[in-house]
């Protein structure tokens, strides 16, 4: 059943063919999501257990950021190996990673492990986007899109709170074994629902009827102007979010005297708002149109940023201020991934791998920004730079081709 659904084209492909598939995919990115996110609000405790400063911790998140940079290279890999293999190798590589991470409470392997987790994110995303992208028809794929990406929201709403309980009651390295045993059961998950004769993407020829260097496909999808709009509106937007996510921990630490269980359940909020923002493009998305949403969801995110200048000293202000930011731009980021996918449909999965390169150097910059106005210029230069930034994604995304 699951692998007659995948096989048929896109017009005969059965949704509930996916659902048993899709589960397992919920499980493997909610767990390499919360890897992923841990070191924002946490960064604080993981320093003081390595033995080291802030600015050491935030340069893993960094690095973690700049492992998206090899997202395109999932274009050749899928080519050369196919999907099945590939979720294969990028979840036991993050298990042996997390495995690493718990057992040897060295700076430097911490440092590759969270490397180890931004490529396994690297490999996961762009894929099932990639899956949903061929499977799934334009008029209903920004439901499908908005699905799967709860389980960002859910990293949030579920897999910070726990890692919070878990490093204030066992230690900053308990949640690597969490980690490491659920990428081991969604491994097993994987192996067993997803079929072995799963189609591969296809590589590009050239005229001559021969495969085609990856590069040579980067230089067609970047002669596109759309394209390349669409790229510097995924890196201004998520520069926006990262340069106020990864001082969202050290901001409620020193401001409001929060422990680490208070930050951990303060992520829930942020769970929440992902989730209403990524419910709201399952819902409504469609209905509006694609770039309706992202350009009313630019405008919204922008005033969030600069409300949290006037609420930041305060709480519960301040917590929902962050809840309006974070829901406006789950929901204009998933839009927008929702209409990458329809772009360049002919070379769909070149196209996304460099889309999602985009939005990792656009956090990898975010996190050095936000680090840097937080010493410098405080909350308010975080949430000035933040603001700013996601309008001139919005002027890239509008600007028409001269």
């Amino acid at each position: 059943m699951m692998q007659q659904g995948i096989v048929r084209g896109r017009n005969e492909t059965s949704a509930k063919s996916l659902w048993p598939f899709m589960g397992a995919a919920f499980c493997g990115k909610l767990t390499v999501n919360t890897a992923k996110r841990m070191m924002y609000p946490f960064a604080p405790a993981i320093a003081r257990g390595l033995g080291v400063d802030l600015g050491a911790v935030t340069a893993v998140i960094a690095l973690n950021q700049a492992s998206s940079l090899a997202a395109p290279l999932v274009v050749m890999l899928s080519g050369r190996i196919g999907y099945r293999l590939l979720l294969l190798y990028a979840l036991m590589l993050f298990c042996i990673a997390m495995t690493a991470a718990g057992l040897i409470p060295v700076y430097g392997i911490v440092m590759a492990a969270f490397l180890v987790t931004g490529l396994s994110k690297s490999i996961i995303d762009p894929v099932f986007q990639a899956i949903a992208g061929t499977l799934v028809p334009f008029e209903k794929r920004g439901r499908a899109i908005g699905i799967m990406e709860t389980a960002w929201a859910g990293s949030s709403l579920a897999g910070l709170p726990l890692t919070g309980i878990l490093i204030e009651r066992l230690g900053w390295q308990a949640p690597f074994w969490l980690f490491a045993a659920l990428s081991l059961a969604c491994f097993y998950a994987v192996l067993s629902l997803l079929p072995r004769d799963m189609p591969k993407t296809k590589v590009p020829r050239n005229r001559q009827g021969k495969r085609s260097l990856l590069p040579e496909t980067w230089k067609t999808v970047l002669k596109e102007p759309a394209a390349r709009q669409m790229m510097l509106f995924a890196f201004f937007i998520c520069l926006a979010n990262d340069n106020l996510f990864v001082v969202y921990g050290i901001w409620f630490e020193h401001s409001f005297n929060l422990s680490l269980t208070a930050i951990g359940f303060g992520a829930v909020l942020i769970g929440l708002s992902e989730v209403a923002g990524e419910m709201f493009t399952v819902f409504f998305s469609d209905r509006i149109g694609l770039k309706r949403t992202i350009i009313s969801g630019t405008l919204a995110v922008s005033l969030c940023y600069c409300l949290l200048i006037w609420t930041g000293n305060f709480l519960w202000p301040a917590l929902i201020s962050l809840f309006m930011v974070f829901f406006t731009f789950e929901f204009t980021i998933v839009s927008s991934m929702g209409l990458a996918t329809e772009l360049l449909p002919q070379h769909r999965a070149s196209f996304l791998s460099l889309y999602f390169a985009s939005t990792g150097i656009g956090r990898l910059v975010g996190v050095i920004s936000g680090s840097f106005l937080w010493e410098h210029a405080g909350l308010e230069g975080v949430c000035i730079l933040s603001g700013t930034v996601s309008l001139l994604g919005l002027l890239a995304l509008l600007k028409r081709p001269g």
